[in-house]
């Protein structure tokens, strides 16, 4: 008897939803809210891995919403923008136009997988955006498929990042591989006396050395922001220590050259999150991306194609790799 559901039949606060599961994963994702993925639920412990706005319900938003103030969590999509502002001579909305999209979906079955066809035609910058998420039987890892089409009659630069927030606390680690951390100056946060760039995960700060994989307690403050350069390896994971469960994503870097970390730990409206982000290029600030060179650029009528693996796994209490096949491995100092 195959372990796989799909439902449309479910309305969260007024949305559409369209639900995959299989034995291990429940996947709630709603086309009408920027086909954000609302939750990712590991079945097993019951333990929902993304983090939810306690005071903030998922809804449909006009296009330039103020994104933090409406901000309901899960994992969105960011393009072809993060700050608000020009580019190509157009007003950019805050966090780019996905998020505020209402998606086409079609969801599919078949003996092997379920999933769901999601589709938008971005109004402002004129790109077709197609998402295809497929979850397997009997796995606990599923992938996500995108295909980036440039329908402009001229070439056109953008950020594209992923956008999932983890719930986190004081029990979870963060691992990135080897890669080299650089500050965004305009967000000090709490690293402002940290080098502008230094190896992860230590951060020199004048009176101590801060371990960046450790979340700390929501009565320190704490906020971090900072890009990810030169890694090793196309990943990041959180674990949770004290059930051994570790979540991740492995991704191709020659697509995210680069991986971002926001972190409120109190520090930002008393909220406990982290987000990881894999992104395209940096900074956030659009033309200083372009100037920069670090935009990524796509001909009239290309396509940027790629997919996006997230992994669960028990048994763990760090996250050292996640291999092409998504199996996580700890963390060498384990």
């Amino acid at each position: 008897m195959s372990d796989l559901r799909i439902s449309t039949a479910w309305t969260f606060h007024g949305l559409q939803t369209i639900v995959l599961e299989n034995r291990y994963l429940k996947l709630v994702v709603l086309p009408e809210a920027g086909a954000k993925i609302w939750q990712i639920t590991y079945k097993p412990l019951d333990a929902d891995l993304l983090w939810n706005n306690p005071r903030i319900r998922p809804a449909k938003h006009t296009i330039h919403a103020r994104y933090d103030d409406v901000w309901s969590g899960g994992w969105d999509e960011l393009f072809p923008n993060d700050e608000a502002g020009l580019l190509q001579g157009e007003h950019l909305p805050d966090h780019g136009e996905l998020w505020t999209g209402l998606w086409e979906a079609e969801a599919f079955a078949n003996p092997d997988f379920v999933g769901v066809h999601l589709r938008f035609q971005t109004p402002i910058s004129s790109f077709l955006i197609e998402r295809t998420i497929r979850l397997r039987s009997g796995s606990s890892q599923f992938e996500i498929q995108y295909c980036f089409t440039n329908l402009n009659t001229g070439p056109y630069p953008f950020l594209w990042k992923l956008h999932p927030a983890f719930a986190v606390s004081p029990n979870h680690r963060i691992d990135f591989p080897k890669m080299q951390v650089i500050r965004e100056p305009a967000f000090a946060g709490s690293l402002g006396d940290a080098p502008l760039t230094f190896p992860w995960p230590h951060a020199t700060l004048s009176d101590r050395t801060v371990d960046l994989r450790n979340v700390p307690d929501v009565s320190s403050r704490a906020i971090l922001f900072f890009y990810g350069t030169d890694f090793s390896a196309g990943w990041c994971a959180v674990t949770n220590r004290s059930t051994g469960l570790a979540a991740g994503l492995r991704f191709d870097p020659s697509v995210f050259s680069s991986c971002w970390l926001f972190a409120s730990h109190g520090g930002w409206r008393n909220l406990n999150v982290a987000v990881l982000e894999p992104a395209t290029g940096y900074p956030f600030q659009a033309q200083a991306m372009i100037d920069a060179q670090r935009a990524r650029w796509l001909e009239p009528g290309e396509r940027l194609e790629t997919s996006v693996l997230f992994s669960a796994q028990e048994g763990l209490s760090s996250v050292g790799e996640i291999n092409a096949k998504g199996e996580i491995a700890a963390a060498r100092d384990e």
